[in-house]
């Protein structure tokens, strides 16, 4: 039984009781008992009857990781419920995200159980769905293959998130593992161009999709999106213009996983830099983090900000940063134990500063509550005893 503090536990239990409780005997998301599944801004399911699973891959590594902790073997019996139902909920009309997140589930199975051979059918079945939906982009001289969101905006077929298409990047590496298929890490690893590159305006080509990356350098960290536009969930600004929290952690837990099988210098710059800019950018002096900048204090990307440690620790080649890091870390994770004894889900995980950010749609505000837990878990792997 790995050590973890009683407070700790006893808030991940508080925090994990309505996603298990929403969870069907059969595996799935019970609509009528979930806090979560509520019309709002990019909500993606179909109210009331088809939830929208964003957050389930989370909640899965969480209960695994749960069931290690305490020894009880019911909550990797419900991680493993769980599995099955996105495995199977799945299909090849999905947007990509949700193609990803369903390839994650399943890889996640195959690092807690034996091989399952159902689900690495499913898994096949997946990757088959999203390669119809691959194309072919060319940046400069160079081709790679690009999985887009599945859906597009204003004049563009692909719409571009990185935080959606990154958990897609992640999918494939899980998918690479659980098939053991090396087309589809190549896959993995030509899709990282469009995470690697340099984002430039206006390079929507006239085939409706993006002819560049999605790295900014001069803020450090990868964008929205490439697409100028206002009015994605969590925020009001132009996702050609900032980074958020929701993109720095899932890009950094693709690259840094690819990393394993192909050690690009890119992808470690990458990952670092984004570190820096989550701590330089959106630390509040508390501790806290906010979304975008230090606009509000979120659990949820406080806890995002120390996993991102926990994942790229290996990755820094320079010792000052990677104490820099550390020490922002520990900060970070002080925070969200000062907040353990007094927080409940009415304040949605979120302290107000500036109101720059929205607790819409409710799916978002559940996955930052299983984030808070994540960083939590990966807080004192990291930094105790502190």
């Amino acid at each position: 039984m790995t050590n973890v503090k009683k407070a700790n536990m006893d808030f991940i239990d508080y925090i994990l009781r309505p996603f298990i409780e929403e969870i069907l005997p059969q595996g799935g998301i019970d609509m009528s008992k979930s806090r979560w599944q509520k019309p709002g801004r990019g909500y993606g399911g179909r109210y009331p009857d088809h939830p929208d699973v964003r957050y389930i891959a989370a909640l899965i590594k969480l209960l695994y990781q749960v069931s290690d902790i305490t020894g009880n073997d019911l909550y990797s019996q419900l991680a493993n419920r769980q599995v099955r139902f996105i495995a199977n909920f799945a299909s090849e009309k999905d947007p990509m995200w949700l193609l990803g997140t369903a390839l994650q589930a399943i890889g996640m199975y195959f690092r807690y159980n034996s091989p399952n051979e159902s689900l690495r059918e499913a898994a096949w079945r997946i990757i088959k769905w999203a390669r119809q939906k691959k194309v072919e982009i060319t940046i400069g001289e160079e081709t790679y293959g690009h999985f887009p969101c599945g859906y597009g905006l204003m004049d563009a077929k692909d719409a571009g998130w990185t935080n959606d298409l990154s958990i897609m990047g992640s999918g494939l590496v899980f998918g690479y593992e659980v098939t053991g298929d090396k087309k589809v890490l190549d896959e993995a690893i030509s899709y990282a161009e469009f995470f690697v590159r340099p984002w430039e305006q206006g390079q929507l080509g006239d085939d409706g999709y993006w002819h560049s990356g999605t790295w900014r350098d001069d803020i450090g960290s990868w964008v929205i999106g490439p697409l100028h536009y206002s009015g994605v969930e969590g925020t009001n600004g132009y996702t050609d213009e900032i980074s958020w929290v929701f993109s720095s952690f899932s890009c950094i837990d693709y690259l840094a996983h690819l990393y394993s099988y192909n050690p690009d210098q890119r992808y470690k710059d990458c990952c670092v830099n984004a570190a820096k800019w989550t701590f330089k950018n959106c630390q509040f002096d508390d501790g806290a983090i906010g979304l975008c900048e230090k606009d509000d204090k979120w659990l949820g990307c406080t806890g995002y900000a120390i996993s991102q440690i926990y994942l790229i620790k290996h990755l820094a080649d320079d010792d000052e940063v990677l104490q820099y890091l550390l020490a922002c870390s520990k900060s970070a994770y002080k925070y969200l134990r000062s907040q353990l004894s007094n927080v409940d889900y009415d304040c949605n995980g979120v302290e107000w500063v500036s109101h720059k950010t929205l607790a819409d749609p409710m799916v978002n505000v559940g996955w930052l509550w299983l984030d808070t837990l994540q960083g939590l878990i990966d807080g004192e792997k990291l930094l105790c005893p502190i």
